[in-house]
């Protein structure tokens, strides 16, 4: 997975690599910091970034969630924005401080508040530090992503397969069952009927199918 982690607003090459589960952590912390913030199953989260390695984990966040995203175009588009977040209901904005895209620096923060100012559901808004410019800043509705991310810990994930347990003959000493772990890649699934990643694209997978696939299996094609 790569990623535009260095401040510099624009995508040169490899990055941050991430294994599987490094992302996948990503994607709990942040889901974590989003259900700090009250959003549940089926709410908007607004997502104004441009191609960054923020943009995947809160993906991967709304997924867990079952949170729809709501993802904003980037530019002088005030009144798309306005009305798509006034549409879409959404109380959690999360935006990038700046960006550079189509060769020129956007003030993505700057022109989120002048937007907001239609907006009255907006309870919350999540910056993405990208260059690390100055930004506007209204204390109590605005937080660093990074710095609501930093505090959370989280138990460790269990292995991504089926924890059974083999109870020991009648007569055995309690409490000293074996847990087994099942390899889900070791075995085709039951309704893996695609052999693969997507190969089947006469079937669209759910949001819940999707998840499970992500867990399941390394995603390559990220």
């Amino acid at each position: 997975m790569s990623g535009d982690q260095h401040g510099g607003g624009r995508w040169s090459g490899p990055a941050d690599v991430l294994t599987h589960g490094q992302l996948l952590r990503m994607g709990d912390q942040a889901s974590a910091a989003l259900l700090s913030h009250g959003v549940r199953a089926q709410d908007p989260v607004a997502v104004q970034l441009p191609m960054c390695l923020e943009s995947v984990v809160i993906t991967l966040a709304c997924l867990k969630i079952g949170a729809q995203r709501i993802t904003l175009p980037i530019g002088n588009n005030r009144d798309v924005v306005r009305d798509r977040l006034n549409t879409s209901g959404a109380r959690v904005v999360i935006c990038a401080d700046a960006c550079e895209a189509d060769g020129r620096v956007h003030n993505v923060k700057a022109n989120m508040d002048r937007t907001l100012a239609g907006c009255p559901k907006v309870e919350k808004v999540l910056v993405v530090r990208q260059l690390a410019r100055p930004v506007p800043w209204e204390p109590g509705r605005d937080r660093w992503w990074h710095e609501d991310l930093t505090p959370r810990t989280l138990p460790p994930r269990p292995y991504p397969g089926h924890m059974s347990a083999d109870i020991p003959p009648t007569g055995g000493t309690p409490g000293t069952e074996e847990l087994v772990f099942d390899d889900p890649l070791s075995s085709r699934s039951p309704d893996d009927s695609d052999h693969g990643w997507g190969e089947d694209p006469t079937q669209e997978a759910s949001e819940g199918n999707l998840l499970r696939l992500i867990n399941e299996r390394p995603p390559h094609h990220l």
